[in-house]
């Protein structure tokens, strides 16, 4: 049930009003788009939306340029950010990869590490949590945003009902959500042997819908993944690979949908959400008693329903809550001690570099 997942982020994203924005200097060693289109993709990006709320923002992609940090990603070219050499470093993934803190002096990523204010946990859902919330801006949406909002600001569209009509009926109890097809799963990296073997054991029960590249069952790759989940029961949202805290927008994509995520990856995912709200096959000794209990919940009509309606986060007395209290107040606070902080820790000359010969990271594998 994604309404109230969305009103808790929409809670998250509250700040005081400001009349003041100060400058802010950024450089992007690397970025994505992989091409010169990388400040527009940085842009369309969270962490735009978020510091452009209290700064004004320059970006530029020069390392012989003044700036006030720079950003780099495990992604492209990587090495990129070697070339700022007396710039603060900030290390961004989307990638199950741990930061290296001989490269970069601060860090935003997945795991639950505790390294001072130089590491900041947002995990990549949240992400997805912005463009869901602004892809419901709109008159026809199933889901409504706060008035006070930050995403009700600009003009509303008219166009989300016409672009996603079984996901509208399914949200607004115009059509049956038992009636609906058995599973669905989309993936476009065939490198996840593990994600690979379940959808094989549980469409040997019961036929799994596949919509992406991989175990295709359409002939053609699906082009609206929210609409094409929204006709299904459950979606198959395994990660590409394992990690703790490594959270990514594939259960999101799910609740969004009105669909029960069938979820492996973050041992830890129940810090995150509910586990009465999903079906976690990494709490079940093998795939066999993972299988069973989807095929109860498949069989079972009110036990289904109770899983899709449960909120998906955890709450505390009643109040649904972001695990370490994510906000968008503490994602500034980060940035507002890093923009604070003379210390540039990667020119320690204590450090021996001994890695800067080698790749700094090895992805090529991860992609989604």
């Amino acid at each position: 049930m994604f309404q109230p997942l969305l009103d808790a982020y929409t809670d998250s994203t509250r700040l005081d009003e400001t009349d003041y924005k100060l400058p802010l200097n950024i450089a992007l060693a690397n970025w994505w788009p992989l091409d010169k289109r990388e400040s527009k993709g940085f842009r369309r990006f969270i962490l735009y939306f978020i510091l452009s709320q209290r700064y004004t923002i320059t970006l530029h992609q020069n390392p012989n340029e003044p700036s006030d940090l720079v950003f780099g990603s495990p992604i492209g070219s990587a090495r990129k950010i070697l070339s700022y050499q007396n710039t603060k470093r900030v290390f961004y993934t989307g990638e199950n990869e741990v930061p290296n803190f001989n490269l970069f002096d601060y860090a935003i990523g997945f795991d639950e590490l505790d390294f001072r204010d130089r590491y900041l946990r947002m995990p990549l859902y949240y992400a997805s949590l912005h463009y869901k919330a602004e892809s419901v801006n709109d008159t026809t949406a199933p889901y409504k945003l706060k008035d006070n909002s930050l995403y009700a600001l600009k003009k509303p569209s008219h166009h989300f009902k016409e672009n996603h009509p079984h996901l509208c009926a399914v949200v607004n109890n115009e059509s049956d959500p038992l009636k609906r097809g058995f599973a669905s799963f989309v993936a476009s990296n065939p490198n996840a042997p593990i994600r690979n073997a379940f959808y094989d054991a549980l469409n040997s029960i019961e036929p799994v819908t596949g919509g992406g590249s991989v175990k295709n069952t359409l002939g053609y790759n699906v082009k609206n993944k929210n609409e094409f989940l929204s006709q299904y029961k459950f979606n198959l949202c395994f990660e590409n690979t394992q990690g703790y805290g490594y959270v990514t927008e594939k259960i999101i994509d799910a609740y969004f949908s009105h669909t029960i995520p069938i979820y492996w990856g973050s041992p830890s995912v129940a810090k995150d959400f509910n586990p009465k709200s999903f079906v976690n096959v990494c709490d079940f000794k093998n795939f066999d008693e993972a299988i069973d209990y989807v095929r109860y919940l498949h069989t079972h009509p009110n036990a289904y329903l109770d899983m899709l309606y449960e909120n998906p986060l955890n709450t505390l007395d009643g109040k649904a809550y972001f695990y370490q209290d994510l906000s968008f107040k503490k994602i500034l606070d980060f940035f507002k001690t890093i923009l604070e902080n003379d210390t540039i820790y990667h020119n320690n000359p204590f450090i021996f570099y001994r890695d800067l010969n080698e790749p700094l990271v090895t992805i090529d594998d991860l992609r989604a």
